[in-house]
């Protein structure tokens, strides 16, 4: 149950991020390219672990993020999550044309 609540949140903060810096197009294409090699970068984020570990704060979760990464869904959910708080945002206002 917690690790559900964990994907959740993760999916939430980084799809705000992504969609509040308008970032929301290339940040897709980026994971829709490299979508097939996350299983390869959860593993390489692991294998840094100790070492990144070490400059991080005590009760980090570091660990359960790469678990997250390791699952090809929760890609496949941040991408979903990206597009529906793209079309929650209002449209963005066109500037005017100076004469």
């Amino acid at each position: 149950m917690e690790d559900k609540v964990f994907e959740k949140e993760m999916i939430d903060k980084i799809a705000g991020k992504i969609v509040s810096r308008r970032l929301s197009v290339p940040a897709v294409l980026f994971m829709e390219v490299l979508k097939p090699l996350n299983f390869l970068g959860a593993q390489t984020l692991n294998f840094f672990g100790p070492i990144i570990e070490s400059l991080m704060k005590p009760g980090n979760r570091y660990y359960n993020f790469t678990e997250f990464l390791e699952k090809r869904e929760n890609i496949e959910r941040i991408l979903q999550r990206i597009e529906e708080l793209e079309n929650e945002l209002p449209p963005k206002p066109k500037k005017k044309k100076k004469r």
